[in-house]
């Protein structure tokens, strides 16, 4: 049964779209930003003259049967939540050409919370969040409606695993000094989720990083697994508090916010795939060596692609297949799963059906 706080607050979102029609059929928005497990394709728009994999075979031929831009074979997580709310693919922001009625797709390949790179990291992602605001307010012209949509809005996070991969770690690098990493990155993080409240955000779904030294891309490439490892632990313990210190902070009354535990299932595929409907967790599907943890879709490298890309949890060294995706979305979307909490992403996107099954639970608690 739902605890009584639970229910008010799914009813009070419930409250808050009563109160405020709108006459479009579609009245959900989703804006996401971090790395390449949410990118749609801004990489081509931001490196225009550069030779990008995932533009070219083998990415995106399993769903989409050409290469979009994803760092996949197929969807990415934001598909897949876009598609339970019955929203079109939300497109990448740097394709001007695109529609960015329903939300808009800022994340980067490589991006980090930190400003370590001017075109992509979080703050820059931020930059053009308020280039579109500003444009929603041209179209609107109702700055009511402006704030109630971003307030209405649910805002998708992945940050975190590019700052540790990009830090050279010390091999002998004591708890403390790993500590203060986590907390350099965990402080940015908080610092721009701050910004887009500002910006009029509201609702949060933040996950946290993968168990970086159990991927196959460390696991070929680096001696210091073990650190990786540690670093994404202490990320994963971490960011909960960072998140709740926020919305217990008085300048911030209406945050709310939820954390998918994307550590968790990533690992427990990783040590059980067959739990989970696949076969393979510890080898990526395409690149080459050991486990096929480089160079996927590269021009001056040999690498080899699977057969069956759904029996893989990774895509390439980094990134997950379709199927995988397909699989954490669905983790996402329901508390229930256990890898979200305190609510999973459709608390955020609450039907008539949810809100009836939440006012009669709330009315029992009493």
């Amino acid at each position: 049964m739902a605890s009584l706080a639970y229910s008010l607050f799914i009813l009070s979102l419930f409250t808050f779209t009563l109160l405020n029609p709108v006459c479009s059929e579609l009245d959900e928005y989703l804006f996401s930003f971090g790395d390449g497990l949410y990118d749609a394709g801004n990489a081509k728009f931001i490196y225009p003259d550069k030779y990008l994999p995932s533009y070219h075979h083998p990415y995106g031929t399993t769903f989409f049967d050409y290469p979009t831009g994803r760092f996949s074979d197929g969807r990415t997580v934001v598909d897949f939540v876009a598609e339970n709310v019955s929203l079109p693919r939300i497109p990448p922001f740097k394709n001007k050409e695109a529609n960015f009625t329903y939300g808009a797709n800022f994340a980067s390949e490589g991006a980090t919370a930190s400003d370590s790179n001017p075109l992509i990291d979080f703050r820059s992602q931020i930059r053009d969040f308020g280039e579109l605001k500003l444009e929603w307010a041209v179209q609107l012209v109702n700055v009511t409606e402006l704030a109630r949509r971003l307030k209405k809005a649910v805002y998708l996070i992945s940050f975190g695993a590019d700052d540790y991969l990009n830090y050279e770690i010390p091999s002998e690098a004591s708890r403390e000094q790993l500590e203060s990493i986590v907390d350099v990155v965990l402080g940015n993080i908080s610092d721009r989720i701050k910004e887009l409240y500002d910006f009029g955000a509201r609702k949060f779904v933040v996950e946290n990083v993968a168990p970086l030294g159990l991927i196959p891309f460390i696991k070929q490439t680096s001696d210091n697994s073990t650190l990786f490892y540690e670093l994404a632990s202490l990320h994963a313990m971490k960011l909960p508090q960072i998140l709740e210190k926020i919305q217990d902070g008085y300048l911030f009354p209406e945050f709310n916010y939820t954390v998918f535990n994307y550590f968790g299932i990533i690992k427990e595929i990783i040590d059980a795939p067959g739990e989970h409907g696949f076969k393979y967790g510890d080898i990526a599907c395409c690149g080459n060596s050991t486990y096929r943890g480089q160079a996927c879709g590269f021009l001056d490298y040999e690498f080899c692609v699977c057969g069956n890309k759904t029996e893989y949890l990774f895509f390439d060294g980094t990134h997950n297949t379709d199927a995988a995706n397909n699989l954490l979305a669905e983790l996402m979307w329901d508390k229930e799963s256990g890898f979200i909490s305190p609510y999973g992403v459709k608390d955020f996107f609450p039907s008539p059906t949810t809100i009836q099954t939440l006012l009669t639970e709330a009315t029992a608690l009493g």
